[in-house]
């Protein structure tokens, strides 16, 4: 899952410690371990909005059990703290997705959400293995490009574009290997050489489980961890995507409902939605949508369970969702090039992001926990329905599965002071995941934030992750303004 205008949306939609009898790094030694660290390759360079950074790799092997074999060059940017005196724990950034790269959140991460800690701490942003530059696992066309439009608005996940896709990643790499916790141990080399003995993580999405894994296989090497949108290993992406795509869709018809400009514009919402769901009850629909490739209206069969995943993917956050309401006033009235527009510009699957290392994740730590019963539960009566579901499950049996023991679905016990922010309409990890989840977490809290989806778009959720970090307990941290959010007015058109 992945933060831009994609960046509001984190799909992206599901990414350190030194050497032992070493104290804590003065200002000095780090100053002079981020010039010379051992084992990697760093030097200056100019990070776009943010100014001088320091560029490099790390070589792990593949294999990590072997030590033998295939080497990754984890590409990775530290952003230095600007006092002379910085403290020795420094930030790492874990991007969301799974798929998405790091090293690509530097501009927002270090202007916004992490601003104010730039001043005393490292800002480090690593590339995880199969993403970025750190070997990208990436798949050219699996229905996901709106080039393709026939193949964009088509059948979810086509079985033959994902073997296609394994076969020729298997050349670059073995697609086994790329799981949650071998690149978290890949982490945890990165941050002892850059010679850290303890870190902050920051993350969000897919991040997230990242940060709990990491916290699972190295307790002792992180100071606090503050998560938003938050995934867990028992999180069994995508399964819960149906019922919290439901509860986006539901307070957004009820605010729909108490606001005066979108109650007058669609007065009858929820009914003109059903309407257009059971037009599809005998199959596809042919609709006219505009082809981004020669900017022409044209006819397009356009396919239910595609419909309603793009629907998801606006209600991921607030700021699409405002458009649904207009989206499904128009399509009710036989309109869709509205839907097809925001369809477009919203891509969770778009080109940053590296699908081969999503399917190895999700292939490996998710889907094969997932039962039949599960997936009628979880997915009655919810727009979404089980399609999404299947459809992922069925690519997996089309790509490597990687090794990941029974208990990694096990909820992550910790001491680590953590806060885990939820959105209330976030539309891909909804609150009750994190409410579960901090009950294993004694010096844990879980905000939740009204009028707010998969979403860091704003002060109050940045000044949170900044005050956090520079003080970490949970007691102290006054996170009212989370109380003061409000939805951005829906929209009642579309500009092209």
């Amino acid at each position: 899952m992945t933060l831009s205008s994609r960046r509001l949306i984190l799909a992206f939609l599901f990414a350190g410690c030194s050497v032992a009898g070493v104290g804590v790094p003065t200002a000095g030694t780090r100053a002079r371990a981020l010039d010379r660290p051992a084992g990697i390759r760093l030097q200056p360079c100019e990070v776009p909005g943010v100014g001088g950074g320091r560029c490099g790799t790390y070589d792990v092997y593949e294999n990590r059990s072997t030590k033998a074999g295939r080497k990754i060059s984890l590409n990775l940017i530290v952003v230095p703290a600007m006092s002379t005196s910085p403290t020795p724990d420094p930030v790492f950034w874990l991007e969301g997705g799974p798929g998405g790269a790091a090293t690509q959140a530097v501009g927002p991460v270090s202007q916004q959400y992490l601003k104010g800690l730039r001043n005393d701490r490292d800002l480090v942003f690593v590339d995880q293995r199969g993403t970025g530059k750190s070997n990208p696992l990436k798949c050219d066309d699996i229905g996901e490009t709106p080039a393709n439009l026939d193949g964009y608005f088509g059948k979810l996940f086509p079985p033959h574009l994902i073997r296609a896709c394994r076969e020729k990643l298997e050349n670059l790499a073995d697609l086994k290997l790329y799981t949650t916790p071998i690149a978290m141990d890949d982490l945890d080399d990165v941050r002892k050489a850059l010679g850290y003995e303890r870190i902050n993580i920051a993350a969000a999405s897919y991040g997230t489980v990242a940060a709990q894994v990491y916290m699972r296989q190295h307790p002792d090497r992180v100071r606090s961890a503050f998560l938003v949108g938050i995934v867990t290993p028992g999180f069994k992406l995508p399964l819960p995507f149906a019922q919290a795509a439901q509860n986006a869709l539901d307070l957004l018809f009820r605010d729909c409902a108490a606001d005066q400009v979108c109650q007058n514009a669609f007065p009858n919402l929820k009914g003109e939605f059903d309407t257009v769901l059971a037009r599809f009850d005998q199959g596809s629909l042919d609709v006219m949508l505009v082809d981004p490739a020669t900017q022409q209206t044209r006819s397009v069969r356009l396919q239910r369970e595609n419909y309603v995943e793009h629907l998801r993917a606006l209600l991921y956050s607030t700021a699409t969702a405002r458009f649904v309401p207009f989206i499904v006033h128009q399509a009710f009235r036989y309109d869709f090039i509205p839907f097809g527009t925001m369809a477009t510009r919203v891509n969770l699957g778009g080109p940053s992001t590296s699908r081969g290392m999503y399917f190895s994740v999700t292939c490996s730590e998710a889907t094969p926990f997932i039962t039949d019963q599960e997936i009628v539960t979880e997915t009655r009566g919810t727009f979404l329905g089980d399609r999404r579901v299947r459809a992922h499950i069925a690519a997996c049996r089309e790509w490597a599965r990687g090794k990941v023991p029974r208990d990694f679905i096990d909820p992550i016990r910790s001491q680590i002071p953590v806060v885990m922010f939820s959105g209330e309409a976030d539309g891909s990890t909804p609150p009750w995941i994190a409410e579960a989840a901090v009950k294993f977490l004694p010096s844990g809290r879980q905000i939740k934030a009204i009028h707010t989806g998969h979403q860091i778009d704003g002060p109050c959720t940045w000044n949170l992750m900044q005050a956090f970090i520079s003080n970490p307990s949970v007691q102290q941290l006054d996170a009212s303004c989370v109380e003061k959010a409000q939805r951005p007015p829906f929209a009642t058109a579309i500009t092209r």
